[in-house]
């Protein structure tokens, strides 16, 4: 599954140094952490990187766990949703475990760069190292197996957009509803 990268607003996109940062925990994360998730794969987790306009990457974390996350650019998130939404924890464990299927020698990771243009990357944490897919959403001659790939992680995208629209209309904080702020208890 190798795609040739398009052309379109090439320049690098301004990031925060907050993205920065959370952005490498999520792709350094250990696979310890997902050992009791993991039966007949070596891989753990997918981390898509994804210019929305010239001025925005949107990241989607997702692990073999079912937790699925958010960063944006600009140092924001939206994260912690999983613990709420059992369709987004399945819709995240279908992608990072139907993401096996695009493991190869090819693909293994020589850096961590975010894209330039229109082009996805989507890297795959295995136990074995990290593995990188270039994608395009925008080509006219994608191949299906891209097409199944990126269909999964639009699902959870999906799921996500859900699950901040309930948030939204409960009133739900998602920051407080991950870890409640024992000063505010008392």
């Amino acid at each position: 599954m190798a795609t040739k990268i398009p052309q379109g607003f090439s320049r690098r996109v301004p990031v925060s140094k907050p993205y920065l940062m959370t952005r490498n925990q999520a792709l350094r994360i250990s696979s310890s952490h997902f050992t009791q998730f993991m039966t007949k794969s070596t891989i753990y987790g997918v981390v898509v990187d994804m210019p929305m306009a010239p001025n925005v990457i949107t990241t989607l974390a997702c692990y073999i766990n079912g937790a699925a996350n958010l960063y944006f650019s600009n140092g924001n998130d939206y994260s912690g949703a999983s613990q709420r939404y059992p369709g987004l924890v399945q819709a995240a464990r279908a992608f990072v475990t139907n993401a096996a299927n695009y493991l190869s020698d090819d693909n293994m990771a020589d850096s961590l760069e975010l894209p330039a243009g229109r082009v996805h990357y989507a890297y795959l944490l295995t136990t074995g190292g990290i593995h990188r897919i270039a994608l395009s959403p925008f080509a006219s001659n994608q191949d299906p197996a891209e097409r199944v790939f990126m269909n999964m992680y639009q699902r959870v995208m999906n799921e996500l957009r859900a699950a901040q629209m309930k948030d939204q209309a409960a009133g739900i904080d998602p920051k407080k509803a991950v870890i409640p702020n024992p000063k505010e208890e008392n």
